[in-house]
């Protein structure tokens, strides 16, 4: 074996961390001077599972490095230092592999049906390997972009179920779980090679702390009606490089696959190259780029059945290609998507073809009212590839995916300017966070019988170094979409357990502060103990700091039931937040024991009208009768608390008492001990 790189790090015997050369910073940009090793690599509080010194491996030994997923050596070794007493140089390097991975692959039939196959999955895929139906067994042959060393090909056999389910539970994204459960069974994959030759699957991945964007490509190896063999690639779409060896290597290749088998359409990785293709055969000619998706294709499937759902996959397809002509390149993506470069049209031309093709399916499908959106990129820049074109396209699709009224959008510069600034956010999340710019505005909830302040909702804030405020609407729905909210998440309780503890220094009358968890904070391995474990070293009491999940979450996370116990064992208090806000079922209450609801704005705006008004009425008796706090929060004037004071709720939020308040203005108005008439 061959280092392709190596590093070193120095702790003392209390995992401290007291020197770090050049590379190992470069390839562990977490290693900090003076922080614990496994707190900077593995954001843990007590040494690693593997680590070498609690295992007492001294020496090179062989692991799979949890963080890059590539196999390095590690060296633990003993030194002694009059500073620092006794120590250890932790010492690491790539594996390198000499082997081509065209020698790594059977050339025999009885293993393996189609080399040319497999090779042409591995140019651009992180693992490619394959599996025999009827063992279920798994031969890896390259793994992380590296082929494996020849000898080592048939000797990595693991078992496809357990193999998939561990890789599901600790890298898939929490919302893609159950679907890329399904589609990974053995039994949905060979349904699917049945109908057609091969299929992609589509899912997030989420590496430390950030969703980066996979897929699968699954072909079956022989005749339909005898293959025993199935072959994967796995990919990642955020770095797909295409050169021009990739091309040349797809186009001897992938001519048995990249014909999608139930539309008739190019695949997508078939599609970049001919959609390249097309725009350098007509350098002189401007192109728009359009995608059109099936709404809800999984519901459809769903009430329909499969084989309907793929009638009408096929039925799109073949009607697409009634267009063909020489300027004209189509693709079927997977997911109820399709893609194609035409020629450019004049914008009242190109509306009126897309309704037209919008009507002609609805004529040709057996299926009624089914929803079609279009996002169109009307002649891109010849700058861009085709890869960038895309990205931008599926951008505009996403401003208009949650509209039922909107079926229409084309790519502007302003969505440029937006999809930087979503850049910019991911980019400086960490640096924000380290120079405090996210900061904490409390705003107080007040007992209704006696009109004192009984707590308060911590709403975090972003102030820029130039001190410009930014919305929670333009940064928080984008953590969301990148898999970084869970640290704001905690960044928020760790501030709120600081300000109570300064609270209690100060001698004023005891509170709580509830924090907001997102879904995706709810997915999070130990939270309800790394919570609990911040509130003790701010020696603050759990009780406290209640925590707030939204309705709909609480509804459609079974997972959240364990997470919920967790945390009342550890003393959080539940409130439902945002309830009415569009899923209310007042049995949602029974399933998690909630302290408290919150009622939504929604409902607090429509008091006054009599169908509104019997409703709360009856949800504040149902939640009173389960022992259960009522909250109104978005109470505006008079006639709201009033009514709300008539049907007993508890408490009450709103700008009709007070809008959100810096720390230091909350603080004022707990220290003047005021109260709203009664």
């Amino acid at each position: 074996m061959n280092s392709t790189g190596s590093g070193c790090y120095m702790i003392d015997s209390d995992f401290t961390i007291i020197g770090v050369n050049t590379v190992g910073q470069s390839i562990y940009p977490s290693l900090k001077i003076g922080e614990k090793c496994y707190k900077c690599l593995m954001n843990l509080n007590s040494p690693c599972g593997p680590c070498p010194i609690t295992n007492q491996k001294i020496g090179p030994n062989l692991y799979l490095d949890p963080i890059r997923h590539i196999m390095e050596t590690v060296e633990a070794m003993e030194i002694d230092t009059p500073e620092h007493g006794h120590c250890y140089a932790m010492t690491f390097g790539t594996v390198g592999v000499q082997a081509s991975f065209a020698a790594t692959l059977p050339t025999n039939s009885s293993e393996l049906h189609d080399l040319a196959l497999v090779k042409a999955l591995t140019t651009d895929y992180y693992d490619v390997f394959s599996v025999r139906l009827s063992t279920g067994k798994i031969t890896l042959y390259r793994h992380n972009k590296k082929p494996l060393d020849p000898e080592s090909v048939y000797k990595k056999i693991i078992d496809y179920s357990s193999a998939i389910e561990n890789y599901i539970v600790h890298h898939v994204h929490p919302d893609d779980q159950d679907e890329m459960r399904e589609k990974s069974s053995l039994s949905y994959i060979s349904g699917e090679l049945r109908h057609r030759d091969s299929f992609e699957l589509h899912y997030r991945v989420i590496l430390r702390n950030e969703i980066h964007y996979f897929f699968r490509k699954i072909a079956r190896i022989g005749d339909v009606d005898s293959f025993d063999d199935i072959v994967f690639g796995v990919g990642c779409e955020d770095e797909l490089i295409h050169s021009k060896e990739l091309n040349k290597l797809l186009a001897q290749n992938l001519s048995e696959i990249e014909i999608d088998s139930l539309t008739g359409l190019y695949t997508k990785e078939a599609f970049l190259i001919h959609g390249e293709e097309l725009l350098k055969r007509y350098p002189d000619n401007a192109f728009d780029f359009c995608i059109m998706k099936i709404d809800n294709l999984g519901l459809i499937n769903h009430q329909y059945g499969r084989l309907a759902g793929d009638k009408l996959l096929k039925m799109v397809g073949e009607t697409l290609l009634t267009y063909m002509d020489d300027y004209t390149c189509l693709s079927y993506f997977g997911d109820g998507v399709y893609a194609s470069f035409t020629q450019t049209a004049p914008t009242a031309l190109r509306k009126e073809r897309v309704m037209g093709f919008k009507q002609r399916l609805q004529e040709q499908s057996a299926i009624k009212n089914i929803n079609y959106k279009w996002s169109v990129y009307v002649a891109p820049s010849r700058s861009l590839s085709v890869e960038e074109i895309i990205a931008k396209s599926q951008y505009a699709l996403s401003t208009i995916r949650a509209s039922a009224y909107q079926d229409y959008v084309e790519f502007e510069q302003s969505m440029i300017d937006r999809m930087d600034w979503e850049d910019t956010v991911e980019k400086r999340l960490e640096t924000a966070i380290a120079d405090h710019e996210f900061r904490l505005w409390y705003q107080p909830k007040y007992q209704i019988k006696t009109g004192k302040i009984a707590g308060a909702e911590a709403l975090v804030r972003w102030y820029l170094p130039d001190g410009r405020m930014i919305s929670p609407a333009d940064f928080i729905p984008i953590l969301e979409r990148c898999g970084k909210i869970s640290r704001l998440d905690e960044y928020v309780f760790r501030e709120a357990c600081r300000f109570l503890s300064m609270l209690q220094k100060k001698g004023l009358p005891p509170i709580s502060v509830s924090v907001n968890l997102s879904r995706a904070s709810m997915f999070s391995p130990n939270l309800a103990e790394t919570y609990a474990s911040i509130a003790a070293e701010y020696n603050v009491p759990s009780s406290c700091l209640p925590i707030e999940i939204t309705e709909s979450a609480a509804i459609r996370a079974v997972s959240l039931i364990n997470l919920a116990d967790r945390l009342i064992e550890n003393g959080f208090k539940l409130h439902m937040d945002d309830f009415g806000s569009g899923y209310s079922s007042l049995s949602s209450l029974q399933v998690i024991p909630f302290e408290c609801i919150k009622l939504d704005k929604t409902l607090i705006d429509f008091i006054g009208r009599d169908s509104n008004d019997a409703l709360l009425k009856h949800t504040i008796a149902f939640a009173r009768e389960s022992g259960k706090t009522v909250i109104a929060e978005g109470v505006e004037n008079y006639d709201q608390y009033s009514f709300l004071k008539f049907t007993g709720c508890d408490m009450i939020q709103g700008y009709y008492f007070s809008k959100p308040l810096s720390e230091d203005d909350f603080v004022k108005l707990l220290c003047s001990d005021t109260s709203f008439p009664k």
